[in-house]
């Protein structure tokens, strides 16, 4: 009797599938891998959305799911190293929230699931093959296809009229500075500005690009990276004192001195991400799981900044702006 209940049980949860294995599993906790660039410190503040609604799924740390967390340090080029030795300790899926973190995980692992969050271009750096049908084992948030610096830029342009300088910072194998400069490389031509770029993949690389910057005399620079992201309060501090305006992508930027910034909602995405995770932890497939795109991206304005840089903040720049720092 007792071998005929026990063939009866492994044979429904074989007709159950994917969902019935991961039912006949849940006495143990489910093991995350989170492969992330930035620092412990730095990354429990960021990350805080996707933990919070992972318990509000019912995904509690140490009951429910474990998560091994590893962290870059800011270097960016430590990332393929640090996925190949958490691919070896074999967790059953690894989330990787920005674009170089979800590029490196790719690259250790074509079998072990993968979500992102924060990733650009998705299909452009190869993570997925169309955002309908990703098609592999990764899935995720994207946080634009296309890049935003030309809204950046038109901005710019009310703030600063006489404006000819444009510094362009960011991740060397981060897909959004590709964008960026490709997006503005013929728009400042047209109007006769320059751009000057900078480029690093970890704190030390950013601050000699920082001076890059600041020695070809930028009068603003645009920022659009994960890398500077995390560095965010150390380069408003730094570009302020030599009143040059910071231009971001995260409203976190503009709380940490930036001018202004434009694009969508960080916690919005992770929390969207932790959604994901818990389709993929209760059975889908990856490859069957669309990418999805944020339908709305604020402006975020530091007006303190404005008065810092004696920036005239027009009334209709203003009246645009979803959150504003005084």
């Amino acid at each position: 009797m007792r071998r005929r209940c026990a063939i009866q049980v492994a044979s429904l949860l074989a007709l159950a599938g994917p969902y019935g294995a991961a039912w006949g599993r849940t006495s143990a906790p489910r093991r995350i891998g989170v492969l992330a660039p930035s620092t412990a410190e730095r990354e429990a503040t960021t990350l805080k959305p996707f933990f919070d609604e992972m318990e509000r799924l019912g995904w509690h740390e140490g009951e429910q799911v474990r998560y091994d967390r590893t962290y870059a340090g800011n270097r960016h080029e430590d990332l393929p190293r640090l996925a190949a030795e958490l691919v070896r300790r074999r967790p059953e899926l690894i989330y990787a929230p920005p674009s170089p973190a979800a590029v490196a995980a790719k690259g250790a692992t074509a079998v072990i699931p993968i979500v992102f969050a924060t990733a650009t271009d998705p299909v452009g750096t190869g993570l997925v093959q169309s955002l309908a049908r990703p098609g592999g084992n990764v899935t995720g948030i994207c946080s634009v296809m296309d890049s935003l610096a030309p809204k950046s830029l038109e901005l710019l342009q009310q703030l600063f009229p006489a404006l000819q300088r444009v510094g362009l910072l960011g991740e060397r194998q981060d897909a959004r500075l590709r964008l960026d400069r490709e997006a503005l490389t013929p728009l400042l031509a047209a109007r006769g500005m320059q751009l000057v770029l900078g480029e690093a993949t970890n704190p030390q690389g950013v601050d000699a690009a920082v001076e890059r910057l600041l020695r070809a005399r930028a009068e603003v620079v645009l920022t659009n990276s994960s890398l500077t992201f995390n560095l965010r309060d150390r380069l408003a501090e730094r570009f302020r004192a030599h009143r040059v305006a910071l231009v971001g992508h995260r409203a976190e930027m503009v709380e940490a001195g930036a001018l202004f910034s434009y694009g969508a909602s960080l916690p919005d995405q992770l929390r969207a991400s932790a959604l994901v995770v818990d389709r993929v932890l209760k059975g889908a497939r990856p490859a069957d799981i669309p990418v999805e795109q944020p339908t709305r991206f604020e402006l975020a304005l530091n007006m303190a900044t404005a008065r810092a840089l004696g920036v005239e903040v027009p009334p209709t720049v203003r009246l645009r702006a979803e959150r504003v720092v005084e």
